[in-house]
C-alpha cells in the first residue's frame, strides 16, 4: 500500500471512529429517554441496563454506518483539501480515481463486513437483545404456555398445521388439521382428533385422510395413522411463531421457500430478503457521493459537512423505506422495491463522479 493510501485511509478512520461515537451515542441518549419510564417502573439495575445497551451496539452501527462512512469521506478529503494537498496531487498528475481508490476499496470491504455481521453475529445478538428486553427490562416470563391454542404453524414440504391445542409438557395435539398444498392447489387434508408423538414420530389417532383431484374427492378413514418422513418434532409446535425480520439471508429463504410451499403470500418477505443484500452496499454508494462531493468542492467546515451527510443518509433511508413500503403493499416487485433507493443514488453517485474526474 502506498503512502498516500495510507494517508488518506488514516484520515478517513479518524473521522468515522468519531462519526460512529457520535452517531451511536445520540440514538443511545435518544432510545434512553424512550425507556426510562421502563427502567424506573421496573427497578432495572444500572448494569442490566448496560448489558441491554451492550447487546444493541453491533445493530445500532450497522444503522448509522452508511451515515458515518459519508461524513467521513467528506470530513477526510475536507481536510486534505484544505491544506492544498488535493492540489499537490493532482499537480503530480495523480487523478481523482486514484485519490478515491483506497477509500472505495475500504468502503467495498465494510459493505462485504456489514452483510457478514447480518448473518452471523446479529440474529444471536438480537434474540439476545429482545431476552434481556422481555426479560430482564419487563420482567416477562420467557417461557411459553404449557397449553397452546388455535396454533397455526407453517411445516415443510406445502404442509399447513391447525391445531386447536397442543399440550407441550405431554406432546399431545387435539383436533388437528393438515393442509397439504402444491403449486398453490389443496392437494391433500388430514384430520384427527389426537396426536401424540410416540417413539420418534407423530401418531395421528381417529381421523380422515382426503385426496383432491380433478375427478373429486377421496376420503378414508383412520384409527391409526403414522406419516414417514413428517419433519416436524415437538419442539417446533412449543416455540413461538419465529418473526421473519430477525433472520438470517439463508434463513428468510428457507422460511420464504416454506411459505411459498403452502400457498402463503411471499411479496412481503421477498422484499425483506432482497434488502439483505441491497442494504449492505448504501455504504459503498455513500462514499462514492461522498468523494465526488469533496473532490470538486473549494471549501467547507465541518458543519457545512456535518449537514450535507445527515441531509443525504436520510434522504437515502428515505428511499430504502419508501421502497420498503411499496414493495410489502404490492405496488412494485419485490426486487425493485428493495433495491429502488440503491439504484436513483447509484446512478447520481455515478454521474457525480464522473463530472468530479472532469473538473479542473
Amino acid at each position: 500500500m502506498r503512502i498516500l493510501d495510507r494517508y488518506v485511509l488514516r484520515e478517513q478512520l479518524v473521522a468515522l471512529s468519531a462519526g460512529l461515537l457520535f452517531f451511536v451515542s445520540v440514538f443511545i441518549v435518544v432510545d434512553v429517554f424512550e425507556k426510562i419510564d421502563t427502567f424506573l417502573d421496573n427497578q432495572v439495575p444500572v448494569q442490566t441496563v448496560l448489558l441491554y445497551y451492550v447487546v444493541s451496539i453491533p445493530g445500532i452501527v450497522l444503522q448509522v454506518l452508511p451515515m458515518a462512512m459519508l461524513l467521513s469521506c467528506l470530513l477526510a478529503l475536507g481536510q486534505i483539501g484544505r491544506n492544498n494537498e488535493l492540489t499537490a496531487m493532482r499537480a503530480a498528475g495523480i487523478g481523482p480515481g486514484r485519490i478515491a481508490t483506497p477509500l472505495l476499496v475500504a468502503a467495498f470491504v465494510v459493505s462485504g463486513l456489514v452483510f457478514v455481521t447480518n448473518e452471523v453475529l446479529l440474529p444471536g445478538l438480537n434474540a439476545r437483545r429482545v431476552e434481556i428486553y422481555r426479560g430482564d427490562i419487563k420482567k416477562q416470563s420467557l417461557v411459553g404456555p404449557a397449553i397452546r391454542t388455535n396454533l397455526a404453524y407453517l411445516g415443510a414440504n406445502g404442509r399447513t398445521f391447525l391445531i386447536r391445542s397442543y399440550n407441550v409438557l405431554t406432546r399431545e395435539m387435539k383436533e388437528v388439521v393438515i393442509q397439504e398444498i402444491q403449486n398453490h392447489m389443496l392437494t391433500g387434508r388430514i384430520d384427527a382428533e389426537t396426536a401424540r408423538w410416540s417413539n420418534g414420530q407423530w401418531v395421528f389417532r381417529e381421523g380422515y385422510v382426503r385426496r383432491f383431484t380433478r375427478e373429486g374427492e377421496n376420503a378414508a378413514h383412520f384409527n391409526e395413522l403414522r406419516i414417514p418422513g413428517l419433519p416436524e418434532r415437538p419442539e417446533d409446535f412449543a416455540e413461538t411463531e419465529e418473526d421473519p425480520t430477525g433472520l438470517s439471508y439463508w434463513e428468510l429463504t428457507r422460511y420464504i421457500d416454506r411459505l411459498h410451499q403452502s400457498g402463503g403470500r411471499v411479496q412481503k418477505y421477498l422484499v425483506d430478503l432482497y434488502l439483505k443484500l441491497a442494504f449492505p452496499l448504501t455504504n459503498l454508494i455513500v462514499v462514492v457521493i461522498g468523494t465526488a462531493l469533496a473532490l470538486r468542492a473549494r471549501r467547507g467546515g465541518l458543519a457545512v459537512w456535518f449537514g450535507l451527510s445527515v441531509f443525504i443518509s436520510f434522504l437515502y433511508y428515505a428511499f430504502i423505506r419508501t421502497g420498503q413500503a411499496l414493495g410489502h403493499n404490492g405496488a412494485l416487485p419485490p426486487l425493485l422495491a428493495a433495491w429502488i433507493g440503491n439504484l436513483f443514488f447509484g446512478a447520481l453517485a455515478f454521474e457525480l463522479f464522473r463530472r468530479a474526474r472532469k473538473a479542473p
